[in-house]
C-alpha cells in the first residue's frame, strides 16, 4: 500500500474554492487517482502529479479531500 500526497490540486471538491490538497491511500497511482476522481467534485488530471508517495504498511484504501478554505 502507498500514501499519494498532491499538494496542489486544481478542482478537488464542489467549494467555491474548487482547489486543495487529496491524500490517497491505495495499491498504485493508478488507483488513487480513480479513487479521488469518484468523489464528488474531484477532479485530478493528468498532469497533477503526486509531490509525494510513500509506502505505507497494512490499512485500507481511502481519500482525505483538504479544499482551500479561501477568503470566506
Amino acid at each position: 500500500m502507498n500514501v499519494y500526497i498532491w499538494q496542489d490540486v486544481e478542482c478537488c471538491s464542489a467549494n467555491w474554492h474548487s482547489d486543495g490538497g487529496v491524500v490517497v491511500f491505495a495499491p498504485t497511482e493508478i488507483e488513487a487517482r480513480a479513487l479521488a476522481n469518484a468523489q464528488r467534485g474531484c477532479a485530478i488530471r493528468d498532469n497533477e502529479h503526486p509531490a509525494a508517495v510513500r509506502e505505507v504498511v497494512g490499512g485500507d484504501p481511502a481519500v482525505y479531500i483538504f479544499p482551500n478554505a479561501g477568503c470566506c
